[in-house]
């Protein structure tokens, strides 16, 4: 199986949970109460990124510099990670874990989930905030907040607020607008004080995320109208255009989520999900989380969070809470 959580050559993978093991055993377990060397040592997180300048050597030549270019490399295997210019800021592992430990004596927030991926080229934390609700009895949402960054250039330093439905563990972001992220790009230094202040002001987040679900609970879907929407969000104008009716009809994802909607997903018994917008809203989130193909669980976790899984989520909740 192709991992994306990067597995090192003595098999290690790069990553620390607690509770329940996800991904298939990936990973190592901590105690909910472990201290942070504990998580940057379980998490593969214990390196950091450190920086050389290019250089090339022509055929009968000497090694040259490549003028403001630099390798980002890691400081344990020396592997490398990119090629940037002078005025890329790296946000280190330990940081990453850092600011969450300092959430977690400002605020209570725990560590849920730590790791790296695609060899360490990007990094993520997940914790666990301690917002709870209930949309119905028994169907229950957690709030966490995930940070992630990279050393490659494909992502800035993001922290959002994220959604657990517990009966599923589907995730869906609790932003619904771009100011809901926090964000920074490397060609900043880090600064935790802000990221933090800038997150402070987001945590109503979660109680503006349960009314929307709360609402959608109550709105009855049909299934022409869920297919419809599904048409929407899975498709370009384009190819609504263009394509047959029957080649939609057979599309794997588009006939996948509507027999999730239709009863297959988990927690569809519970009051007011089944024919509904937010039985809707969790058939397309248990597909992308854990149904769409993918090499490996990794794999469509990284697209779930990062990836296209990730834009179509954000799609669904902006068309569903127009």
């Amino acid at each position: 199986m192709a991992h994306q959580i990067t597995i090192r050559a003595d098999g290690f993978a790069e990553m620390a949970f607690v509770g329940k093991t996800p991904w298939h055993g990936l990973g190592q377990e901590l105690d909910s109460n472990a201290d942070m060397e504990a998580w940057r040592k379980a998490a593969g997180m214990d390196w950091t990124i450190e920086s050389t300048p290019v250089t090339y050597a022509p055929n009968n030549h000497d090694a040259l510099k490549f003028p403001e270019r630099f390798v980002q490399y890691r400081s344990d295997t020396l592997a490398p990670l990119s090629v940037v210019s002078a005025r890329y800021k790296p946000v280190q592992p330990s940081q990453v874990l850092e600011f969450f430990h300092e959430l977690a004596q400002e605020h209570g927030f725990k560590l849920h989930t730590a790791g790296t991926l695609f060899g360490g080229k990007r990094l993520w934390a997940l914790a666990e905030t301690g917002k709870f609700a209930e949309v119905s009895k028994d169907d229950g949402i957690g709030g966490f907040l995930l940070l992630s960054t990279s050393c490659d250039k494909s992502l800035a330093t993001t922290a959002r607020f994220t959604s657990v439905r517990v009966v599923c563990n589907n995730t869906l972001s609790l932003a619904t607008k771009s100011e809901d992220y926090v964000s920074f790009t490397h060609l900043t230094e880090w600064d935790s004080t802000k990221m933090r202040d800038k997150i402070a002001q987001q945590v109503e987040s979660f109680g503006a995320f349960m009314e929307m679900a709360k609402l959608l609970k109550r709105q009855k879907c049909t299934e022409v109208t869920a297919r419809d929407f599904l048409k929407q969000i899975l498709f370009s104008a384009k190819e609504l255009q263009t394509l047959e009716p029957a080649t939609i009809d057979k599309y794997r994802p588009y006939c996948k989520i509507m027999d999730l909607f239709n009863g297959q997903a988990k927690g569809f018994e519970l009051d007011g999900v089944r024919g509904t917008r937010w039985g809707l809203m969790n058939a397309v989130t248990e597909y992308l989380d854990h149904h769409s193909p993918a090499r490996s669980d990794d794999a469509r976790l990284n697209s779930a969070w990062f990836g296209n899984g990730d834009a179509i989520k954000q799609k669904t909740v902006e068309l569903l809470a127009a």
